[in-house]
């Protein structure tokens, strides 16, 4: 086991919660831009090393299994910093003494491409939305026949299967609570390129929404709201999102004739965190529906600060009976006793609370 993950991770579940409650802890401090642009993925030699920050320093993760995709495993190796872009990487101990020159090399941009560890050389891996990094927000190739698509998608009928168990009681999402809506399938700005709704009501089980506005309440007192991306979703919707996907991403979206999608039951919503004081969205450790290993909830990398503030996210959702998922830390679920069914009501017919 590596001790230094497991005492991290442990420290901030303290930190953040308190018997019911969140707690003040006060919240890591935001770090330059030309930090954040060498922090990532890097792979060379057959090896993968990732950057992070950590209280104000860089660390360098090294995973020894490529199957760790979250780095649980990994040796941490604090560098110290010489000059700019220039570090010293030491780790010393009864078993262990290593000591390695650290040099990071940027783009015109000033965007880390590659690091230099020792005499080895590692290419860093550009992720496709890379929030405060440089690089364009991930999106499916183009695709010209959306025409086709939303006709095969409105045609298809929902298997019977899939209909069986409780019905969510569906309403309509209210700013009302400072709720901030931001409907990301209403509009093209998703990875699709294409709006997928023709309306931007967000929409969830009226206990799944009341839970949300009691997350509301809880987030208010750090200083933070939530910002809703997506809640429920039409079966016909997850129909179109899925003959959409290309051929070889299939399997990122839950097939819609043999599962559906938890958002068709109405008790699943995907969430960020917005500042109270500004209005503005942070900055998360990944953009929404970004497909990369920056996605998982316990990925470790990034800065302290955007660690943090998903542990932020996680808990609140969690105290108030959501259970989030490994595999988008963005995506939580409203847990009840019952099964509940797949439902295809367009947003259109659904009342406001």
């Amino acid at each position: 086991m590596n001790y230094r993950n497991f005492l991290t991770g442990v420290a901030a579940g303290l930190l953040l919660f308190v018997n019911t409650g969140l707690s003040l802890a006060a919240v890591p401090q935001d770090v330059p831009k030309d930090v954040k642009y060498i922090l990532g993925f890097y792979y060379g030699n057959g090896e993968q090393i990732l950057i992070r920050e950590q209280q104000g320093h860089l660390e360098l993760l090294y995973r020894t299994y490529p199957e760790d995709k979250c780095f649980d495993l990994a040796n941490i190796y604090p560098l110290s910093k010489n000059h700019f872009d220039s570090y010293t990487m030491r780790e010393s101990g009864p078993m262990s003494n290593t000591e390695a020159a650290v040099h990071f090399e940027r783009d015109a941009d000033g965007y880390g491409v590659n690091c230099r560890v020792g005499g080895h050389s590692y290419r860093r891996y550009a992720f496709g939305q890379q929030t405060g990094e440089g690089a364009e927000a991930f999106r499916f190739p183009e695709r010209t026949d959306w025409d086709e698509l939303r006709q095969q998608a409105a045609a298809a009928v929902i298997p019977a299967g899939l209909t069986l168990g409780e019905q969510a009681e569906l309403v309509q999402l209210s700013s009302a609570c400072g709720l901030h809506l931001h409907s990301v399938y209403a509009s093209a700005e998703n990875c699709f390129g294409q709006p997928l709704y023709s309306s931007d009501r967000l929409c969830l089980d009226r206990r799944a929404a009341e839970a949300l506005d009691r997350v509301q309440q809880r987030l208010a007192e750090q200083g933070y709201g939530l910002v809703v991306w997506d809640a429920y979703r039409p079966w016909s919707v997850s129909m179109l999102a899925h003959l959409a996907l290309p051929e070889n991403g299939k399997e990122l979206l839950e097939d819609p004739l043999t599962r559906g999608s938890s958002h068709n039951t109405g008790l699943a919503v995907d969430v960020s965190l917005y500042d109270l004081a500004t209005g503005a969205e942070v900055e998360m450790i990944s953009g929404f529906d970004e497909p990369s290993l920056r996605q998982y909830a316990s990925y470790p990398g990034g800065t302290e600060r955007q660690r943090y503030l998903r542990t932020l996210l996680r808990t609140a959702m969690e105290l108030e009976g959501f259970q989030g998922i490994e595999m988008e830390w963005w995506h939580f679920n409203y847990v009840t006793e019952r099964v509940h069914a797949c439902l295809n009501i367009p947003l259109e017919n659904i009342e406001e609370r």
